[in-house]
């Protein structure tokens, strides 16, 4: 998918970082740009000695990005190696990041490349049997990524946003995005000033969130691999959008539905704790908001997904009306 924010390179220049990082006797055999990514540029390398490899490129720094997306990629770096030491968790490997400029002018890193099929092309061929079996794991390993404790509120690699409370931290996460809106002219179909009027009687309810949880916040099904034939999951992969909040953020409790047996493997419905509800309701206007407003950011190629994000900002903010 085309987007402003990711960067093209040749397979000249991706072989001079293979040659930096692993010797220039190791030469690329196959190179080709993946497309499913809305961010950072990503290309797959197959290596001489078979060895598969995933480049992943951060925009120019002339683009401009919306506030929370300020130092992403090493937010993912730093996050992958995290997982990779304190979970079961399959996230790729990484094997260099270079944030010097010196071979190019972008940060840049390289992580092993993790095979299989995204769930979202998946999930329609499986029995239901299948899908359950699948969602009890990624509520496994969802559990122990959210056991990940951290310093404070905020979004990972942006330690000078961070706050002692998540209340503070969601209002200036979302007051920051609401300004990232205006200054791109997006019209949101309701003024700024009076949605935070709206949202301001259920930020208290924040308050009961009193341990900074390590939140991937983008494990959807386009992020979740799965082996085709034994349907084991693979990987988890972006999560470049980490931030240290309240586990019911994660998109799986209420963004795109609920699975039961996702639920199961968790282990504890955070949906059914007080205030699990307008929490949710909360986190899907923001998640709805950042889908509006990047589209400005990213000049898609179509409105499709803006124009989808704003109908379900429209019901959410009737859901919120309605508590």
């Amino acid at each position: 998918m085309y987007a402003l924010s990711k960067t093209r390179i040749e397979a000249n220049t991706a072989q001079a970082l293979i040659d930096a990082h692993f010797g220039k006797g190791v030469e690329i055999r196959n190179f080709s740009e993946l497309t499913d990514g809305m961010y950072n540029a990503a290309y797959l390398i197959e290596l001489s000695e078979d060895q598969k490899l995933v480049l992943k490129i951060a925009p120019a720094d002339h683009i401009k990005v919306l506030r929370y997306e300020k130092e992403i990629m090493r937010a993912e770096v730093e996050v992958l190696r995290l997982i990779h030491a304190q979970t079961d968790v399959p996230v790729p490997e990484v094997f260099a990041y270079d944030t010097s400029r010196q071979l190019i002018d972008h940060d840049y890193f390289l992580m092993s490349f993790v095979p299989g099929t995204g769930l979202h092309k998946l999930r329609a061929q499986l029995s239901a049997q299948e899908q359950q079996s699948i969602d009890f794991g990624i509520g496994e390993y969802l559990r122990q990524i959210n056991q990940i404790q951290g310093p404070a509120f905020g979004y990972f690699a942006q330690p000078d946003r961070h706050f002692s409370a998540w209340r503070e931290a969601f209002s200036s996460m979302l007051t920051d995005l609401l300004q990232d809106g205006v200054e791109a002219g997006v019209d949101l179909g309701v003024d700024p000033v009076d949605l935070l009027a709206r949202l301001q009687p259920f930020l208290p309810l924040l308050d009961d969130v009193k341990i900074p949880s390590l939140v991937h916040w983008d494990c959807w099904d386009g992020n979740i691999f799965v082996d085709q034939q034994t349907q084991k999951i693979t990987g988890i992969l972006d999560c470049e959008r980490a931030l240290w909040g309240d586990p019911l953020m994660e998109v799986n409790f209420g963004a795109f539905g609920v699975q039961p047996a996702l639920v199961r493997g968790y282990g504890v419905d955070l949906l059914s704790q007080p205030g699990g509800k307008e929490r949710r309701v909360l986190y899907n206007i923001y998640l709805w908001l950042v889908m509006i407003i990047e589209c400005t950011y990213r000049r898609y190629e179509t409105q499709d997904q803006e124009n989808w994000a704003r109908m379900k900002l429209i019901e959410e903010l009737q859901i919120l009306q309605s508590l």
